[in-house]
């Protein structure tokens, strides 16, 4: 091919380059997402809550327990959960409310906080829960109930309110640290 071929060539490529880009779409208009603020929902005497993923190691379903003499009714016992014993706590008792019912939706939730290494017996784990956490949020300020001392935040989705609950809060308090009867 002839030089003069090859510049030819290259000008047709360059015009068809050109109308391409004219006749193109444009891109979406960039728009920013708000950011989300996701947690593990679960349910515990009627209250829907959610804990921050960082707080929780893992969920069980309900282990085998053997009961420690001496301590209080809401300490169920201690689990061996692969080798490592774990006080299990029935966490809607510690506040006063109906022991969780043994049966097939009660889970254990691990948590591993500061020293803290502890499974805390919930009626059911409603799975992961995303929210705006701008727009979604809601102040729970002058709801009364126990629980709700170590609940920071809460979102309302679906017509629900789900209040975060703190577990740091909870093992700060000198009432879930005294366990002997």
């Amino acid at each position: 091919m002839s030089d003069i071929a090859q510049d030819n060539a290259f000008a047709l490529l360059l015009k068809m380059q050109e109308g391409a880009r004219k006749s193109a779409p444009g891109l979406p208009e960039q728009t920013e997402a708000a950011p989300l603020w996701s947690g593990l929902g679960f349910r515990l005497s009627g209250l829907s809550l959610l804990v921050s993923l960082d707080q929780i190691a893992e969920v069980l379903v309900r282990p085998e327990m053997t009961r420690v003499p001496g301590t209080k009714r809401w300490v169920r016992g201690i689990a061996n959960v692969r080798g490592t014993l774990l006080t299990v706590i029935d966490l809607a008792e510690y506040f006063g409310k109906p022991s969780v019912a043994v049966d097939d939706k009660v889970r254990m939730l691990v948590m591993h906080v500061g020293e803290f290494s502890t499974g805390l017996l919930v009626n059911e784990v409603l799975g992961l829960k995303h929210f705006d956490a701008e727009r979604d949020r809601r102040d729970i300020a002058g709801l009364d109930n126990a629980v709700l001392m170590h609940v920071q935040t809460a979102f309302m989705q679906d017509n629900t309110l789900w209040g975060v609950f703190d577990l740091r809060s909870l093992t700060e308090s000198l009432t879930f640290k005294h366990v002997a009867a």
